[in-house]
This record gives structure tokens, sequence and C-alpha cells, in this order.
């Protein structure tokens, strides 16, 4: 009969003092990388949260193990403050990093119970391990919730979730195991058999973590570029660049639906005279105030963007060129009637408008339709400004209406 041979056993066999120091020089190795990243993305606060976390931890893991080694109950105190504040710094992390705020007085207020209870349990060791384990558990819980409850989430946040299930598992196990040492179900040589694989269960859980939130952070940082490329500095609305893969969503939903699509091309009216009498900045103040207006007259359906210069661009899903035309005569009308204040100046402002309306059926590209909208927009110049045209595809030309 085959047996194992006793290298096999050896090395099968983890003890806790090796365990105490591959934490140690893990946690060491991704705090670095908090650190760096802390440093190199001061915005993202999460990541300081995370790097506290790490240090407490840490802390309080040298703490737990000159306890070991000295006897002295003064460090497993500490040990368990650090650790447990270190974990509640987990979860405020998570708060922050959602966009909610974080609660310093439960977090410190978390850390003192954790004493609280250490307290309680007395002198022996298995009833340390049932407070070091469980001091862990709530806040990952409640870290795994805020996670779960976001609508929509990435490979990050599923890594995230995963590990805390693995750290979790580990941190339950070893309570209800040291509850039925204290009980006397299970002796003594039988928790040792197996402890150290719950401890690489939360080692391995909680670095996992660790990486799923560097996965989060990552996939945070590239939308938050992705909507720099695709946003207009001064306006805040999407550039042309945005309105191009905006525009491919909205054609792709209107063949769906098989409703039309207004293009709408707006025209700041005189901003190069505005620039060289009242300065750039009043010039940037007016095309701020022009978005606002047509911001405010637009449905949740609605795209406007500003594609550079003084041209504003807006998709409008519309069933008749009708509600088009409407709002192109509310937004001239409320542009000419609302003048835009700079530095105590009052500046009077207009708009030129051009419509051209898109139809699936027709089989043009929504594309074309900017350009129709733009000839539109120009036969309104011509015409006076302050106002709108519509462009007519039977005559290939717009037809003038003044406001």
């Amino acid at each position: 009969m085959w047996q194992e041979p006793d290298s096999w056993r050896a090395f099968m066999t983890l003890d806790f003092t090796t365990l105490y120091v591959v934490i140690l020089l893990n946690s060491i190795g991704i705090a670095v990388v908090w650190a760096g990243v802390a440093i190199s993305y001061p915005k993202l606060v999460a990541a300081r949260f995370w790097l506290g976390a790490l240090i407490c931890t840490s802390f309080g893991g040298i703490m737990l193990y000159i306890e070991a080694a000295e006897s002295a109950r003064f460090w497993t105190f500490l040990g368990i403050a650090a650790i447990g504040l270190g974990y509640s710094l987990i979860w405020q992390g998570v708060q922050v990093f959602l966009g909610r705020s974080a609660r310093w007085p439960m977090a410190m207020g978390y850390m003192v119970a954790c004493v609280f209870v250490l307290a309680l349990a007395g002198d022996t060791r298995a009833g340390q391990n049932v407070v070091f384990s469980a001091i862990q558990i709530p806040p990952m819980i409640f870290s795994a919730l805020a996670l779960r409850s976001e609508k929509s989430f990435g490979l990050g946040t599923l890594v995230a979730l995963a590990a805390a299930g693995i750290a979790l598992f580990g941190q339950s196990v070893e309570v209800v195991t040291n509850l039925m040492r204290i009980a006397g179900a299970l002796s003594d040589e039988g928790y040792y058999a197996f402890a150290a694989w719950l401890l690489m269960a939360t080692i391995i859980g909680t670095s996992t973590l660790n990486f799923g939130f560097l996965l989060m952070a990552i996939d945070q940082l590239n939308s938050e570029l992705a909507a720099l490329a695709t946003r207009d500095d001064l306006t805040g609305l999407l550039n042309r660049r945005g309105m191009r893969e905006r525009s491919a969503l909205i054609a792709k939903r209107a063949k769906r639906q098989g409703e039309k699509v207004c293009v709408v091309m707006i025209d700041l009216d005189g901003l190069k005279v505005i620039n060289d009498t009242h300065g750039h900045g009043a010039g940037d103040a007016c095309l701020v105030h022009v978005a606002r207006l047509a911001k405010g007259l637009l449905r949740p359906a609605d795209v406007l963007a500003r594609l550079g210069g003084d041209e504003f661009a807006v998709l409008l899903p519309v069933h008749e060129v009708g509600a088009a035309e409407r709002f192109a005569e509310a937004l001239a009308g409320a542009v000419s009637s609302t003048p835009a204040v700079h530095l105590g100046s009052v500046i009077e402002t207009s708009v030129s408008v051009g419509l051209s309306v898109w139809d699936p059926a027709s089989g043009k590209p929504l594309s074309d339709h900017l350009q129709d909208a733009d000839t539109a927009l120009y036969e309104t110049k011509r015409s006076g400004r302050n106002g709108y045209s519509v462009f007519d595809p039977e005559r290939g030309a717009p037809a003038t209406s003044p406001t």
C-alpha cells in the first residue's frame, strides 16, 4: 500500500510562524501598490482607505505575533484594535469608492467594540481566536452587500465579491471550530490539524479582495478617461466624438422602434464680435449660457453636444417634425430674451438653428443629416439669424421660418 513520504507530509504542514511572515510580506507588497495608486491618483480617495486598512491589519498582525511570543495581553488588545479598525477601513473604502460618505464615528466605534468583545472573551486562546475571526466578518459582509447593491458592475467587482466569499468562509469556519473547542466538541489537536489552512483561506481571500479593488479602480479610471475623451471641457456636454458614439446608439434604437430622429444644428450668433468686444471669457460665458438653456428644454432621451467653436448639435427622437420645430423656436426665443452675464456685463445673444429629419426607412445614414441641418442653419444666417430653418429633402434646400 502506497504511503505518503515524510517530505510530502512536511510540505503539506503549514506552521503559523511561516504564515505570519507570509501575511506580513504580502500586506507590505499590496500596501506599496496602494501607496503608489494613492500618490498617482489623489482623486481616488478609496485608495487611501484601503492603504490605511493594510497598514492597520499589518500592524495588528505584528502585535498578535509579539503577544504569542511574550504572552503579554496588552499586545493582544492593541492588535485586535488595529485589525478591527483595518477591516472597518476596508468597508469605508468601498463606501467612498461607490460615491457615499465615509462614516468615521462608526469606524472608530467598531474598533472600540472589538476591544470590548475581546475583554469579554477571557484569556483562553480559543476565545481570542473567536474574536479575531469574528471581528473580520461584519465589515466584509457590509462591503460585499455595498458592492452587490450596484446596478451594474465589472470584472473587478465580481473578483472582489468572490474574494470576500473565500475570506468569509475561512473566518466563519474559524469561529465555529473555536466555539467547538470551547464547548469541548473539538480537541486542540483536531483543530490545529487544519487551522493553518483556515488562515490560508483568509490570506487568499483578502489578497484577492485587494486585487479586485485594484481592478475596480482601473475600471473607474478608464471610465473617467473615456468621459474626458467624449466631453467638452467648457460646457460639460458631449463633444464631437461623444456625439458620434451616441448617434450610433440612437440610430439603432430608432430603427428598432420605427421612429424618426430630428437633427438640430445650433450656432451662437456673433461669437467673434462678443470675444472682440468683451473678451474670450465673455464668449465662453455665452457658450455656457446657450448650453444651459438648450439643456433645460430637452427630454432625457434627447442628446445635446458641442461640436466645437460656436456650434452645437441636438438629436431629438420624434414622431413628427413639429416637435423639433417647437424646440427650435423655444430655444431661439429663450436665448434672445435671456441675455448672458459676465463680470457684471449684460451680453445680448441669439442663435441660428437648422433642422433636418431622419427617417430610418429612407436608407440614408443618420450622419448625412448633420450636413442637411447645417445647410438649413446657414440659410437661417442668410435670412437674418435669430431663427430656425427646416431642410426640405424633396427640394434639397431649406424653407426658412424666422422666429
